[in-house]
């Protein structure tokens, strides 16, 4: 007669430095779109949970910023939140890019889990991009550094292995009770993920200059039930007015396809009709100012 396998729960973080597909697995593995996900590095900011439960499980993931060498008080804010995940978590999930071999910067991170004594999963990302010699020796390497549980090659844009990882990372987890309801898919409010996918979209339209000195403020978030849709007020801040000329754009034009694209995710999301109102304004040097990390919700 077979017993039933115990309920196993806990948390874990995908770690690794910018750009490696952390947020593109975190929501493959979740089963929505929890946290954005766009080309340019340093996307995520915010350490987002997304919650996967099961018959036999449930999973906390946390989507981390990327570990990388900070430029500014805002970088090193991402890096400090990253680093102490480590000390909350029941499991690691080392995200290394193989297109780019081992940098100092994955070396930072190793040094991490040494330092956190966690188990941790080595998963090789972007083997699709890379020929079978070159990968092999990059993952013996790899292994030699740090004792993994387990190595496991994926394409997070495929999709391939992620459900070998997440029956590993189910078996490396403690028993443990379910810590949240199992409706719920993150910790984060839908005023926070809306704010969210207005700075995704800003990223994704705009020129090289503008990602990193933007961000978001959701100044009104209502639901107005006689024209059943949400109402939400947001702003984008930069640091120049030359930023801010690109965000708006010829006739207003960058900051209506902004809007358009914005809106069409929001209401995915919330399954629910969206008057989403735009502004831009500029706030100078706002990565280096304390206070207006705190505003932000950066601090």
């Amino acid at each position: 007669m077979s017993t039933k396998r115990p309920f196993k729960s806990g948390y874990v973080a995908i770690i690794g430095k910018p750009n490696v597909g952390k947020s593109t697995i975190l929501n493959y593995l979740v089963g929505e779109k929890v946290a954005v996900v766009t080309k340019k590095p340093e996307t995520t900011r915010d350490k987002i949970l997304g919650i996967l439960t099961r018959e036999d499980a449930q999973i906390v993931l946390l989507d981390t910023p990327g570990i990388h060498k900070p430029r500014n008080l805002l970088g090193k804010n991402m890096t400090r939140l990253a680093k102490e995940s480590l000390l909350e978590v029941d499991l690691v999930v080392f995200v290394l890019d193989l297109t780019s071999g081992i940098t100092d910067e994955d070396k930072i991170i190793f040094n991490l889990l040494r330092d956190s004594k966690k188990p941790s999963i080595l998963l090789v990302n972007k083997i699709d991009l890379v020929s079978r010699s070159l990968a092999l020796p990059l993952i013996d390497e790899a292994s030699k550094i740090y004792d993994f549980k387990e190595i496991i090659p994926t394409s997070a844009t495929k999709g391939d292995n992620m459900d070998a990882l997440l029956e590993k990372i189910i078996e490396y987890l403690p028993e443990g009770p379910k810590y949240f309801s199992e409706e719920q898919l993150t910790d984060k409010s839908e005023r926070f993920m809306a704010g969210e996918i207005v700075r995704e979209k800003t990223l994704e339209l705009t020129r090289e200059e503008v990602p990193y000195s933007i961000a978001v403020s959701v100044e009104e978030f209502k639901e107005r039930a006689k024209k059943k849709l949400i109402y939400i007020k947001a702003t984008i801040f930069v640091e120049k007015n030359s930023q801010k000329k690109i965000l708006i754009g010829h006739k207003g034009q960058m900051l209506k396809n902004i809007g358009e694209a914005a809106r069409k995710d929001i209401e995915k999301f919330l399954g629910k009709h969206v008057y989403l109102d735009l502004w831009v304004k500029v706030y100078e040097n706002w990565r280096k100012d304390p206070q207006a990390l705190k505003v932000f919700g950066y601090v």
